[in-house]
């Protein structure tokens, strides 16, 4: 399986540079940016964590965030990249913060630790997102309006899961990991004539989840922008999303499973070029 995945992440690298090497040499200097955003929305799901895969040690798919207390999820993030003629390198990094406090109303059982029914939960998980993907820019004329911009490529991207959670019984949960997974993005820009300093971008990316296997690494994204550029140098924006998550680890009896819907957030951010 990520053999396979790998295969497929280097045949689209391959396809993108030779579709780049066929170009003419880019003569324009390096350009690089930073857009730190921050972003706050609904979330739903579950987070099952047993141990060592060993059936019974973990409530079949809970706790789930409602009963954990957890409604919504904060967001707090840094874009970089740089740009060299249609070439671009993107790094990104994130932390999405998951907090809450509840009190259980029936038995649950997760790591091998047992909460009763009645036990006041306080829940402090995270989940720290990097990834790094290779672009390369595909101008679209679009007629009356100035072009499109789109910048299809391809990455890694990795989650630091971090499931913390306390009862007031004292039993404890704590399990951190990091899955990784190829990814597929595609970032998209346009400014429509006339329209002074006024720009929209979005962006869509997702996993490779390939062959016949359950798909147990996938992370589906979407989002929009509207930007107000105060000068050649950047601005602030406004963003709304959603992001869509399956994680789950190959123990064969039960596994670690994070399923969880993310939006749709509302954001904002800035964004300066140099």
């Amino acid at each position: 399986m990520i053999r396979r995945r790998f295969g497929l992440l280097l045949c689209v690298l391959g396809a993108l540079a030779s579709a780049a090497c066929s170009s003419r040499a880019p003569r324009e200097p390096l350009k690089f940016g930073l857009r730190p955003y921050a972003r706050t929305g609904n979330v739903e799901g579950y987070w099952q964590t047993p141990r060592g895969g060993a059936p019974g040690s973990s409530s079949a798919r809970r706790p789930t965030f409602k009963e954990a207390g957890v409604k919504d999820s904060q967001e707090y993030g840094l874009d970089a990249w740089m740009d060299w003629g249609r070439h671009r390198l993107k790094v990104g990094a994130a932390r999405q913060v998951l907090q809450g406090d509840a009190v259980l109303t029936e038995d649950l059982t997760s790591q091998n630790s047992f909460f009763p029914a009645g036990t006041a939960i306080d829940t402090d998980s995270a989940i720290d997102w990097l990834q790094v993907h290779y672009q390369y820019r595909v101008d679209v004329p679009m007629g009356s309006c100035d072009c499109l911009k789109l910048y299809p490529g391809a990455g890694y991207k990795w989650a630091g899961l971090h499931h913390v959670f306390d009862g007031d019984n004292g039993a404890r949960v704590s399990r951190h990991h990091a899955p990784g997974m190829p990814n597929l993005l595609l970032d998209w820009e346009w400014r429509p004539r006339n329209r002074g300093k006024l720009r929209f971008s979005g962006s869509a990316a997702s996993s490779l989840t390939i062959g016949d296997e359950p798909s147990r690494d996938q992370v589906i994204e979407a989002l929009g922008r509207i930007h107000y550029d105060f000068g050649r140098r950047g601005g602030l924006f406004l963003e709304t999303g959603y992001r869509d998550v399956v994680l789950r680890d190959d123990q064969p009896r039960l596994q670690n499973h994070l399923n969880l819907k993310f939006g749709p957030w509302i954001g904002i951010g800035g964004e300066v070029k140099f």
